[in-house]
């Protein structure tokens, strides 16, 4: 039974109050040859005593919940909690002061380890596990080993992959904690399910691609966000980001940040310039209610063909009542993002990915002009005066 100080540590992912059994054979389903009880798997009851114990231990110190699991970790040879790339998943209680503080720490920490100045951090390896209670059994749901460089290395990708602009347009957001990026997926943490938070600390450990079944959650999410009218989420367009940085290997150099002006994708460009459009709109009218996003964006991110021809011309109304010079601003961005779309023939109707792209275009398109309005509009009235 996993029953330590504090019985049921697996309470609260399933898990009977009063303890989980860690080897039984209660059943005759779990019996095989014949064999009854321990005969199944004979040790001694100070060996499995050993194992209760530490697992125990490991549960107590070194573990997380997520959703309806618990993750468990450890290495090899004992590792400071400042150098564990696991603990900075959860976040730096100095997040608030520096943007990347768990990206620079992986740098760091993984340059040390190349220069031989950590080789006792070089030589180590790590250990994770993912359980939850079934029917007062211990369930290992997954489980994960390798270097521990290898681990600083993935840590280190994740949170360069969903870095990501801030939604003002000033510097980048901060390294999103991971029930963030989990959360991102869900309307409330609590919709969030088991399997769901295991595959995405899966893809974080082990540097996997992020499935697409969580790429459409984002997706949906963001869409509600935008109806809403409701600040968009720095985790879910980083995740979204990430989904594109691991879709070829080697990762996607196209995948930047901040908005790319060369990227290759129609679909992204065309998201850029609903952004532009909708903060068109803005500085002509004011707060409108429901504006060019909360009418058309669903409808422009599947079929941008259709509809983004229909909002360009209408924009002539509202450049029409801005002041000559930052009409010819905004005409000149409209301008810039029109050539990035050629033809247009690969935007009639976009899939999954075009949408992605689409939003994320949108988005940081968005975040661009966002940090780049008030000096414009500082500007053009100063050479008003």
């Amino acid at each position: 039974m996993v029953q330590p100080q504090g019985a049921g540590q697996l309470s609260g992912v399933g898990g009977l109050s009063m303890g989980d059994v860690m080897v039984g054979f209660d059943k005759a389903a779990c019996g095989s040859f014949g064999l009854d009880q321990s005969a199944n798997a004979a040790m001694s009851a100070e060996a499995a005593q050993k194992y209760v114990d530490g697992l125990n231990d490991l549960i107590r110190r070194h573990s997380r919940k997520l959703a309806n699991a618990l993750v468990v970790h450890w290495f090899k040879e004992q590792v400071a909690p400042q150098d564990d790339p696991l603990e900075w998943l959860n976040g730096f209680e100095s997040q608030e002061q520096t943007e990347a503080v768990a990206l620079g720490a992986a740098r760091r920490l993984l340059e040390s380890i190349r220069k031989g100045e950590r080789a006792d951090l070089g030589n180590n390896h790590y250990y994770a596990l993912v359980l939850s209670g079934a029917a007062g059994r211990v369930m290992v749901r997954d489980w994960m080993e390798g270097r521990f460089e290898d681990l600083v290395r993935n840590i280190e990708a994740w949170f360069a992959d969903l870095a990501i602009v801030a939604r003002d347009g000033k510097g980048q957001a901060h390294d999103p904690k991971f029930m963030a990026v989990c959360g991102a997926l869900v309307r409330e943490l609590k919709d969030l399910s088991a399997p769901t938070s295991a595959t995405l600390w899966k893809v974080a450990v082990q540097r996997l691609p992020i499935p697409q079944p969580l790429m459409t959650q984002a997706l949906a999410r963001f869409r509600s966000d935008l109806v809403k009218d409701e600040p968009l989420n720095h985790a879910r367009m980083g995740l979204i980001k990430a989904y594109f940085v691991r879709l070829k290997p080697g990762g996607d150099t196209t995948m930047t940040a901040s908005y790319n002006s060369t990227h290759p994708a129609s679909a992204y460009h065309c998201g850029g310039l609903l952004a532009v459009l909708a903060n068109l709109q803005r500085a002509a009218l004011g707060d409108v209610g429901a504006g060019v996003v909360q009418r058309y964006y669903a409808a422009a991110s599947q079929t941008p063909g259709l509809v983004l021809g229909r909002l360009v011309s209408n924009a002539r109304n509202h450049l029409a009542k801005l002041e000559p010079g930052l009409s010819w601003w905004y005409e000149e961005r409209i301008a810039d993002v029109m050539i990035k779309l050629g033809d247009g023939k690969d935007i009639r109707i976009l899939d999954l990915e075009g949408q992605g792209l689409f939003a994320l275009g949108y988005y940081q398109k968005l975040a661009e002009l966002r940090a780049g309005n008030k000096t414009t509009v500082t500007k053009e009235q100063g050479a008003q005066q």
